[in-house]
């Protein structure tokens, strides 16, 4: 695995004269074929685009500064990018967008290149990694191990080197999963800050974009880049970000209340991580009940209807065409009604009132990523089981408005990485980073 594509990486390649954007991705793209890229990408760009591309880049730059010239990144394939279909992981359903996302547009123009289309639960829907067509991808650490989805494919182009950043999307914890089982960086924003323009939607009305990386540093460029208004997106917002104070209060769950659902390797991760933190920091107890009380809702309750909105009619004229799982999650929605909607409304917002009281004495609040590592083997005996308990501890993130940031921490005894998630409120995402770059110091030490 080779963590050294980074962004700050290539920007020294390209600026000593080392090499070339067109060599270096290039030489990425002969990568392809590797076994560790199995079932990573849809598809993938030519080497005759790509030269095109870096010529076009090469004359652009000599007009202006380019931020993220000839940096590689991949984007999962649920997200518009001109000159590469859109399958949402369902060869049936592809179709070639006119314009890409907003996101992608903006990347662009600051010099990126995308590489391809990376593989994900078909139609975003599962945290697992392995409900695709277009095969399994392979976690790079341990293949008997899901890879954690939906963002699947994206997170392992970082895992294994190919790119410096790939772009995914969060609804339930698909650009914060997949970050845990990869080893790597995941930020999923606060719904809105992010375009969603250009998105095959899984829940429209609390989507968004992520990105993972294999250093903060990165996610913070892309998330610089992209973030802003959007009057393309009906549901775009602005949000302004506080510095953080000087002590940053944090809440965590005590080991003993944490459910690692029999997972010993994660439950003696987890205690390790609260011991650290505790050394290092003040840590107030939290109670995160009236956060996961929200939890079924994503997946066994009305907010599933919003799935129905978005492929229901394919999946009704297609049914052979879809992942048998993923086409009863969305058809099932249509036993909720109107009212059951409107009561999962006011519920999601009483537990926002609710919740303001941690927030109003802590400035991040912490968690573990998931809270058990499965195989694969379990995944296909138990479809349903292990999907919604990857979720306990991301599910209710975007109904609350919160921005997520996912980090490593360590490995179990199996070599699978495992990572906590660190959440605040929407203007307090400065303070996230400041605590991430902390607890990587406290590792170190």
């Amino acid at each position: 695995m080779n963590k050294s594509l980074t962004i700050n990486y290539l920007k020294k390649v390209y600026s000593s004269g080392v090499a070339k954007p067109v060599e270096v991705l290039s030489k990425i793209l002969e990568r392809l074929n590797d076994s560790d890229q199995d079932a990573v990408w849809i598809s993938t760009i030519s080497k005759s685009e790509l030269f095109r591309r870096c010529v076009n880049l090469e004359e652009k730059s000599k007009k202006k500064n380019l931020p993220l010239y000839g940096i590689p990144f991949s984007v999962k394939d649920n997200i518009d990018a001109i000159g590469f279909e859109t399958t949402a992981g369902c060869p049936k359903f592809a179709y070639k967008p006119k314009k890409s996302a907003t996101i992608v547009s903006k990347l662009e123009e600051a010099g990126a290149i995308c590489l391809g289309k990376t593989n994900l639960d078909q139609f975003a829907t599962g945290l697992v990694g392995i409900r695709s067509p277009y095969g399994i991808p392979k976690n790079p650490f341990n293949q008997n191990y899901i890879p954690g989805g939906s963002s699947s494919g994206a997170a392992i182009s970082i895992s294994t080197g190919m790119v410096a950043f790939a772009l995914g999307t969060d609804t339930g914890g698909s650009g914060r999963i997949p970050a845990s089982y990869n080893g790597i960086y995941g930020f999923k924003p606060v719904p809105g800050s992010w375009s969603r323009s250009g998105l095959v939607y899984a829940c429209r009305s609390f989507d968004t974009p992520s990105v993972f990386a294999a250093e903060l540093e990165d996610v913070l460029f892309v998330d610089s880049i992209v973030k802003g208004y959007d009057p393309t997106d009906a549901f775009s917002t602005k949000i302004i970000s506080q510095n953080p104070p000087r002590k940053i209060c944090v809440a965590m769950a005590p080991p003993h209340k944490i459910n690692t659902f029999g997972d010993k390797h994660v439950e003696e991760l987890y205690k390790k991580a609260h011991h650290v933190l505790n050394k290092n920091l003040v840590i107030n107890d939290a109670d995160l009940k009236p956060f996961q009380s929200l939890n079924d809702l994503l997946f066994f309750g009305p907010y599933l209807a919003e799935r129905d909105v978005s492929v229901g009619k394919f999946i009704d004229k297609n049914p052979d065409a879809c992942h048998p799982i993923v086409k009863n999650i969305i058809k099932g929605s249509r036993k909720f009604t109107a009212a059951d909607a409107f009561k999962a409304i006011y519920k999601t917002t009483e537990i926002k009132q609710i919740t303001q009281k941690l927030w109003s004495q802590n400035d991040v609040l912490i968690t573990p990523t998931v809270g058990a590592l499965y195989t694969k083997k379990i995944c296909e005996s138990d479809p349903l089981g292990p999907n919604f308990k990857n979720g306990t501890y991301t599910n209710f993130a975007n109904l609350l408005g919160l921005n997520a940031l996912a980090i490593p921490f360590g490995k179990s005894s199996e070599n699978v990485p495992w990572g906590l998630t660190l959440y605040s409120q929407p203007n307090r995402i400065k303070s996230s980073v400041q605590l991430a770059k902390d607890i990587a110091n406290f590792v170190k030490s």
